[in-house]
């Protein structure tokens, strides 16, 4: 017996008519991305093509999910349900070409573009497991760096419908002044050559007051993301300043001042990291309870286990096939769970040929998680504005980006259109694909 407790539909709209049912089940069969998860107290049917998901009661027979003589048993209520949100789909739908044609139309689309600023690698804090630890990228001169920069603006913006301008570092907001002044300017400039823009940042957070969120927010910020490793003891040892000083207390009053700021702007995250390291559910959530429960609603939790890096090498008993704990947890407590707002890419960064890392020496780069692989860096900036770029790298970063609709394993993937055959650096620099596990590619869709 199939007992539904609980449908998000994610594909039907209003006014969406409903193809009628045949006898025997001629017009319809099965998605090849329904997936079947068992808990503890209850089942989730989950489509990775379309995000919809269906909790079912635990004991719920499943197979109307796998076999088209089950599904033609069910009731006209439950069948409706099921084809509305693509676990039956019409018989003569070819959905892998359906999801290849999509990603290669979003991979090089050519009116959206996103830059990531990068003009430094120098940071407040000392986190052992920075994967830019001890790493330097050439000689920094921020003053070049800035009008390069421009002069690159000026000749490419204007090119496309909507530019999307990241702040990452090191840590940006030690040049936070530089970086609000260029955004000004492109404000200028996207209304001079009527195109969009917005903004995202990436920062510790320690240098960010209420003045220059102002600045970040009168230049359409959407993004902001700042970290908290674990609990209390375990942030103040690993998050803190480079003089010893430990960051905790600081955070969570930052946190209260950004959401005060921007409780009522509709286009507006706010992201809090959450690293897990040799922690517990437990200890996350003392980290948690340090936030006012009338700002969680507004908080966008985003967990993630700490890989290994050329810098950290420490074993960590934490892995991502875990953090739907975490999650519930999360949920528990009043928070939102962040969900990506991309689809069709394999990555929520480097996946687009629309896309680079402009680093401190103007280099271009697709991927910055290895410095020391030189074929993620495809190209310069030139001190005129002008972009170089080395087709061969670009070429060799696209077939990676591909690979998955070439791999036998992952075109019979569940997984597929959530995961695309996972990171392209590790792809690129090892020729292996990156298995993800289903809490991390497709989990988040399911918190909403």
């Amino acid at each position: 017996m199939l007992v539904v407790v609980q449908v998000t539909v994610n594909v039907k709209k209003k006014g969406e008519s409903v193809h009628p049912f045949s006898e025997g089940g001629n017009m319809y069969k099965i998605s090849n991305y329904n997936i079947v998860k068992e808990y503890k107290d209850k089942i989730i049917v989950y489509n990775s093509y379309t995000k919809a998901n269906i909790f079912l009661e635990k004991g719920s027979s499943t197979k109307a999910f796998e076999d088209i003589d089950e599904f033609n048993k069910l009731d006209e209520n439950t069948k409706n349900i099921l084809i509305r949100n693509g676990f039956i789909i019409d018989e003569d739908r070819d959905e892998f070409s359906e999801i290849k044609y999509m990603y290669e139309k979003k991979y090089y689309d050519k009116t959206f573009f996103n830059i990531v600023l990068v003009p430094s690698l120098a940071c407040n804090f000392s986190c052992p497991y920075c994967f830019e630890k001890d790493l330097k990228c050439g000689s920094e001169d921020i003053k070049k760096y800035f009008s390069a920069l421009k002069k690159f603006a000026k000749k490419n913006f204007k090119n496309y419908k909507c530019i999307q301008i990241s702040l990452f570092g090191g840590e940006p907001l030690l040049f936070a002044k530089q970086c609000i002044e260029f955004l000004d300017w492109v404000k200028k400039d996207a209304k001079e050559n009527n195109y969009k823009y917005f903004t995202s940042i990436v920062t510790n957070g320690s240098l960010l007051t209420e003045k220059i969120l102002d600045g970040l927010l009168e230049n359409d910020l959407r993004m902001l993301q700042i970290t908290i490793d674990s609990d209390k003891k375990t942030h103040d040892l690993t998050r803190r300043f480079k003089n010893g000083k430990p960051s905790f207390d600081l955070l969570i009053e930052k946190i209260s001042m950004i959401i005060n700021k921007t409780k009522n702007k509709k286009d507006f995250k706010f992201v809090l990291r959450i690293n897990l390291s040799n922690t517990t559910v437990k200890k996350v959530r003392e980290s948690l309870e340090y936030i006012n429960p009338k700002y969680r609603s507004k908080v966008n939790l985003l967990i993630r286990s700490v890989y290994n890096t050329h810098a950290y090498k420490d074993k960590n008993k934490n892995n991502n096939s875990q953090i739907d704990d975490y999650f519930d947890m999360g949920k528990e407590l009043g928070f939102e769970i962040f969900q990506e707002s991309f689809q069709y890419q394999s990555c929520e960064a480097c996946a687009d040929d629309k896309f680079f890392y402009l680093m401190p020496d103007l280099s271009v780069w697709k991927c910055i998680n290895d410095l020391n692989y030189d074929k993620a860096k495809i190209g310069q900036i030139l001190d005129d504005g002008s972009i170089v770029i080395d087709p061969r790298k670009n070429v060799y970063w696209s077939k990676n980006a591909m690979s998955a609709f070439n791999d036998k394993k992952c075109i019979n993937c569940k997984q597929l259109p959530d995961c695309y055959g996972g990171c392209i650096l590790k792809k690129c620099k090892t020729c292996k694909k990156q298995c993800r596990p289903f809490e991390m590619t497709s989990m988040l869709h399911i918190f909403r």
